[in-house]
């Protein structure tokens, strides 16, 4: 699905968003493997994936940690940066080839002060970013292991196949072992 059909699905795409997406959304292809947003830079981009799997993933104490898995007709962004204006706490990475879209965000908030529409667009966006990230807050707080390898399950089965089982493990906060021992029980 191409990032207009997708939003389609959630608003009109009138004369100023078919312009938005015209002259401020760029396509890139991105191989496996490469970071598009680093840790601790400002970047305050939104992207769309039409094609591939991306994640988050940031550094501790050495290792890296898997925080959120994006496949194709996911909106993801540096939230920290878009709304405090601060180095991203993760980074975004590839881990298929990949073609995404992506604007910046700051020029939809210029667009937003003369344009309704866009102001509408800009809320829906916003929207899915925030209840993507309070999903992923209420699995870390509320959810095992196990339930979440099954919320995984349901949400994303692909993923389990496309993705490399330690990213899998640091996602859901376990270690290989675990996940072999989980993925046997389910």
């Amino acid at each position: 699905m191409t990032f207009p059909e997708m939003l389609s699905t959630y608003i009109t795409i009138d004369d100023d968003i078919r312009s938005f997406l015209n002259t401020q959304t760029e396509k890139i292809s991105v191989k496996k493997g490469t970071v598009i947003s680093d840790q601790n830079t400002l970047n305050r981009k939104v992207y769309f994936v039409e094609k591939g799997l991306l994640r988050s993933f940031y550094f501790e104490k050495g290792k890296d940690i898997t925080t959120n898995f994006y496949p194709e007709n996911s909106i993801l962004a540096n939230k920290d940066t878009i709304f405090e204006k601060i180095p991203a706490r993760h980074s975004i990475e590839a881990i298929e080839d990949s073609e995404i879209v992506f604007f910046r965000y700051s020029k939809m908030e210029e667009l937003c002060e003369t344009s309704l529409t866009i102001a509408n667009f800009s809320r829906r966006v916003l929207g899915l970013l925030m209840t993507n990230m309070e999903r992923r807050i209420n699995s870390l707080q509320y959810m095992t292991a196990k339930e979440k390898y099954i919320q995984l399950l349901e949400d994303n089965s692909d993923i389990l196949l496309r993705a490399p089982l330690g990213m899998i493990a640091s996602y859901l906060g376990i270690s290989q072992e675990t996940l072999s021992r989980i993925r046997s029980e389910v």
